[in-house]
């Protein structure tokens, strides 16, 4: 699993030996109301996916949930991927939507697709171009979806009688629901018998931190990654993110909760923890 993330040496290396895809995932920080940096330049062979716009599914009343097989297949044929292009994907800020545009490839199926360690300010760190954004011929993307990626609140529920370990990736105060949900109408708190991992704690400079690093950290954190793993957060993209370094820890039965807490939090039906 650790072939899956790539350093920008590595990329550098890769573009020069068949040819790839650079998909770059944009999205507004939630939590401080950044507009993400949709006009810079991009790195070479760039196409993007906007997680507030087509990369979502806006028919469901909640942000950022996964779109159907059926129109991200469609979106990413638009934009010249097929399910046999090579797709690395990045952000502008390190790691942050990156990992969930990784994860939401392979729940339709996608083989070939990596995640860019320290993004796109690691690629310019490094002195490496960046051009103007390209477009390409439409294709067809042919998408196979594969299940277990995510799952819904059903799942969520059962897990909460099993031995599935919930993981929430928000922040301390969140999670302890020690102050306010910063989206109208969801409850303070986390779901009972849920672990945290906020994910920036993974992360150091917009990189993950080494592997035995990042074992320590769910090993500290009481997380068995040889048992099921079921990772949430506010809306499903900083999950991705913690979901993603268990899998680069040896995890082998990891889903994101796609709804996250913006849904669960919302639910009075569903039970809340505090502290």
């Amino acid at each position: 699993m650790s072939s899956a993330l790539l350093q920008v040496g590595e990329l550098a290396s890769k573009m020069q030996e068949l040819p790839v895809t650079l998909l770059r995932a944009l999205m507004d920080d939630p939590l401080t109301q950044t507009p993400d940096k949709r006009n810079a330049m991009v790195l070479p062979a760039s196409v993007d996916i906007d997680l507030d716009g087509e990369g979502s599914d806006h028919s469901k009343g909640l942000p950022h949930t996964m779109p159907s097989a059926q129109n991200l297949a469609l979106y990413l044929g638009k934009t010249g991927i097929t399910a046999n292009t090579t797709v690395v994907v990045y952000d502008t800020r390190g790691i942050f939507s990156a990992p969930r545009v990784w994860w939401m490839l392979k729940a339709i199926g996608h083989k070939s697709v990596f995640l860019l360690d320290g993004g796109q300010p690691a690629w310019q760190s490094a002195g490496l171009p960046v051009s103007e954004q390209q477009f390409y011929g439409k294709l067809t993307y042919q998408a196979s979806p594969s299940e277990g990626w995510f799952v819904n609140a059903d799942s969520v529920v059962s897990a909460l009688e099993s031995n599935v370990q919930l993981l929430d990736a928000r922040n301390k105060p969140r999670f302890r629901g020690e102050v306010s949900e910063p989206r109208v109408g969801v409850r303070s708190g986390h779901m009972p018998g849920a672990f945290n991992i906020p994910y920036g704690d993974l992360l150091s400079d917009g990189h993950y931190l080494p592997i035995d690093s990042l074992k320590r950290i769910f090993d500290q954190s009481k997380i068995d990654l040889s048992l099921p793993i079921i990772c949430t957060c506010g809306s499903g993209i900083t999950a991705c993110v913690v979901a993603f370094a268990a899998l680069l820890c040896g995890a082998k039965d990891v889903s994101v909760y796609d709804g996250s807490w913006s849904e669960w939090g919302a639910n009075e039906s569903y039970p809340v923890a505090i502290g």
